[in-house]
């Protein structure tokens, strides 16, 4: 193959990007920590940011699968020459240890911005359940002043003739 070199350096490439989709990843993500941790949450902010994240797994996924396709067609060749290769072959194991790690930190971020999350769920709920306990307590105290005067009683206590 006459381009493997092209195609080794592509592979590289591809890493790369991959590391920096991962890194936005992991500020974007420590962002949702951010603001799950504030009292008033920005839940518009942290809908949005999930959409920038959904963007950046997909380009994660088109990056993912043309680096296995172009190393499922060089790999055999990278493997046999691999002294030819050694300098690029290092540098893309320095990016997948990058990648690795920061892998490992996103989903550190992930699991407590879950947690915090349930904690915003679990008071959002218990406001819910208190508005609604406080909505049926007012609305049968309305409904039972309103049912407390009967058409046959007086408004007035003397009444002239």
């Amino acid at each position: 193959m006459d381009n493997t070199g092209v195609y080794v350096s592509a592979l590289q490439e591809s890493l790369q990007k991959k590391l920096e989709v991962l890194t936005d990843l992991l500020k974007l993500t420590n962002e949702q920590g951010k603001i799950l941790s504030t009292q008033e949450p920005d839940m518009d902010r942290f809908d949005m940011i999930i959409s920038e994240k959904d963007q950046l797994l997909q380009t994660m996924t088109t990056l993912d699968r043309g680096f296995e396709s172009l190393f499922a067609k060089i790999g055999n060749t990278v493997r046999e020459n691999k002294y030819q290769y050694q300098q690029q072959i290092a540098e893309m194991q320095n990016l997948i240890r990058s990648i690795t790690d920061t892998g490992v930190q996103i989903e550190g971020q992930e699991h407590r911005n879950k947690a915090a999350f349930q904690n915003y769920l679990t008071g959002a709920r218990k406001e819910i359940r208190e508005f609604t306990a406080n909505n049926q307590t007012a609305s049968a105290y309305y409904h039972n002043m309103a049912n407390q005067h009967q058409a046959w009683q007086s408004y007035f206590v003397d009444q002239k003739k």
